[in-house]
């Protein structure tokens, strides 16, 4: 960029040269109507190159600041890969060996990514019963929303029901017990969706879940 407004600028000292006028054939000395016209075209070029230096010193501005945000930008970014190196660099506090944990991480991003089937396969070690830690409650709520996506009602109201039984304590049981209820309700057991709910609203009576189980026993009536 630096190099284009010298070059615009040298054009525009060359357009300021007029060419040498000549006297008319009758040794008048009043410039001939060739020559106005001429001076008059030199002149636009001159107001369109000055425009146009205008306009490349306003983008060389927006471009250095364009730059100075970059640079910024990968200052930053220098010190968050320096920072994660170091953090790298310390022991890890949880253990990577649980193979509960990575299978139930591998079902979680397969989950996200759509892949219901794939994730069920991952998650079996939560169909058994096992000592009840947090990566086994998350495994079996898991299994039920993959289920659920499936649109396998029978699976979703057994998982479900066996999450709210055994880990009553968790706050996702509320949710466990709303998409029980939802299934038993597209199945057409209505009336034990209704006390599904109710059971729901019950036991849990300010979670989100209640709200939504009472709304859909209101609107069902």
């Amino acid at each position: 960029m630096r190099l284009i407004i010298p070059a615009v600028l040298c054009g525009l000292a060359a357009c300021t040269a007029l060419p040498p006028t000549r006297p008319s054939a009758a040794g008048s000395p009043q410039p001939s109507q060739r020559i106005v016209t001429e001076l008059t075209a030199h002149n636009q070029q001159i107001s369109q190159l000055q425009q146009q230096i205008v306009e490349l010193r306003g983008q060389i501005s927006e471009l250095q600041q364009r730059q100075q945000q970059l640079a910024q930008l990968l200052d930053a970014r220098a010190a968050s890969r320096r920072s994660t190196s170091h953090s790298s660099a310390e022991p890890a506090t949880t253990p990577a060996e649980n193979p509960q944990e990575q299978a139930y991480q591998q079902a979680l991003q397969l989950y996200r990514s759509g892949l219901y089937s794939q994730a069920l396969q991952q998650l079996r070690f939560a169909e058994r019963s096992g000592s009840g830690g947090r990566t086994e409650q998350n495994a079996l709520f898991l299994l039920m929303q993959s289920h659920e996506k499936l649109r396998n009602c029978e699976s979703v109201i057994l998982t479900g029901q066996r999450f709210a039984a055994r880990f009553a304590a968790n706050p996702k049981a509320a949710e466990a017990l709303y998409s029980v209820g939802h299934c038993q309700w597209g199945m057409q057991q209505r009336d034990i969706a209704r006390a599904t709910w109710r059971k729901l609203m019950q036991t849990y009576p300010n979670s989100p879940a209640a709200h939504r189980a009472n709304q859909r026993i209101q609107n069902n009536r």
